[in-house]
């Protein structure tokens, strides 16, 4: 299993603050909160993808594809997919499903805040990566599937 979730990112963490009843909800911190009536969220904090993903990957890309790269890997690792099994994969044949209520909202918010000052300034990957299915196409595209791949 590989999580990364308000409760925790590791498994036994993340099972053992369920069964304690953790909430998850704080104050936020990610970004000034002034204009908005709420003032708590669940955010995920104290995140890291070292080890996990290519630092290149982590500046380019919005979180939530950064969760599902992270959880993805953590969870072949849990499930004892280490790279000589990964080598004697049909890759054609392996597929990644990752469940996502959305894409990445802060990549496509940006990219209409640069639309308020000119079309150039967008990022042309606001679209792409807005999209629910991008957390586990750039699982696969970085671990080399070709299956399909779903995001539900």
């Amino acid at each position: 299993m590989g999580v990364v979730t308000p409760l925790g990112h590791e498994p036994d963490v993340f099972y053992n603050n369920l069964l304690e009843g953790v909430s998850g909800i704080s104050e936020i911190e990610t970004f000034d909160y002034a204009q908005f009536p709420k003032r708590i969220a669940r955010e995920i904090k104290s995140f890291s993808t070292d080890g996990w993903v290519a630092p290149k990957f982590s500046k380019r890309m919005d979180k939530f594809m950064l969760y599902s790269l992270t959880a993805g890997k953590k969870a072949l690792q849990d499930g004892g997919v280490n790279e000589d099994v990964m080598e004697e994969l049909d890759k054609t044949k392996c597929r990644v499903l990752i469940g996502s209520a959305m894409g990445g909202m802060k990549v496509f918010n940006d990219a209409i805040e640069a639309l308020r000052i000119s079309y150039r300034k967008m990022n042309p990957f606001c679209v792409p990566f807005a999209t629910t299915n991008m957390g586990s196409t750039m699982l696969a595209m970085d671990l080399g599937w070709m299956g399909p791949n779903y995001s539900i």
